[in-house]
Order: C-alpha cells, then structure tokens, then sequence
C-alpha cells in the first residue's frame, strides 16, 4: 500500500494564519503611506497658502503714498477691501475664514484649500543684524495658516523700512 500525500487540515491552519498575517501587515503599511500621502499634501496646501498670502504682502509699498493713517497699522478707511490695500500695515488683522480663500487677483483657491483658515499680523519694530552690528526700523509680517485640527503654520518676514 503507498502512502498518501497531501496536506493536513493542520498544515492547511498554519498556511491560512500565516498568510493573513501577511496580507494585514500589508493593509496597514499601506494605510500608513496613505495617511502620510494625505498629511504631506495638507502640509503642502497650507504652506503655499501662506507664502502666496505672504509675496502679497511684501509685494506692496512699505508705505502709503498718500500719508496714511498717520503711522498706525491697519487700512486706511477708504481701503475697504483687500483689493484696495495698497501698502504693508493694510493687511493687520486680515483674516480669510475657511470656504472664503482667494488669491492676490480675487480668485478662490480650490476646494480642497478651502478647509483652512487665515490670518495676518502686523507689528513695528527692529532688527539686529550682530555681524554688521547694526539695527534696522521696519516691519514685522506674520501670517498664520490654521487646519480645521488646529495645527498652524506660521510664515514670517522682517521688512525694513527704506529710507525716506
């Protein structure tokens, strides 16, 4: 009589276990890429809100060339809309709330960009450059990139005041 090969219900247990084992190991590497795919494009998206907020903002004039409000921060008050801000302090306390995000042209951002929130400080004062042992009057521009989670990316320049 020969003697029968094949595999075992016990042998077919252990190839079973351990092939599942596998195939979850997989799901979650894969749901792991997938989260970090997903945190990095949030990232990205919150970043080039910011520094497109920010080259804005530097982009204008340092000052009113009209004289302004007399040296305090803020639009003057025919500058009603951000369109019509035509210097650097017109941006304090600019805000954008989420669903309201456009670019410098007026142009919403994509939905998916529309989830964030922003917002713009404004404040005078110095900077010291210790290798140049020198001290410059200008302005310091902030501004902050909020997620729906609350995580925030700040983005910050230093412009110096040009002289008069």
């Amino acid at each position: 009589m020969r003697p029968r090969h094949g595999l075992t219900i016990v042998e077919c247990l252990v190839a079973m276990t351990i092939l599942s084992v596998v195939v979850l190991v997989t799901c979650y590497t894969l749901a792991a890429g997938q989260q970090h795919l997903y945190e990095g494009n949030r990232a990205g998206s919150a970043v080039r809100l910011g520094r497109d907020l920010l080259e804005e903002i530097v982009a204008r004039d340092y000052r009113d060339r009209t004289g302004g409000n007399g040296g305090s921060l803020g639009p003057e008050s025919d500058e009603l809309t951000r369109a019509q801000f035509d210097d650097v302090d017109d941006y304090q306390n600019y805000t954008e709330a989420p669903g309201a995000l456009v670019d410098a042209t007026g142009t919403p951002y994509p939905a998916a960009d529309q989830v964030f929130r922003r917002k713009v400080s404004i404040s005078k004062g110095n900077f010291s450059v210790s290798d140049l042992g020198t001290q410059f009057t200008g302005l310091t521009v902030k501004v902050t990139v909020t997620a729906p989670t609350g995580q925030q990316w700040v983005f910050q320049r230093f412009i110096p005041e040009p002289p008069q």
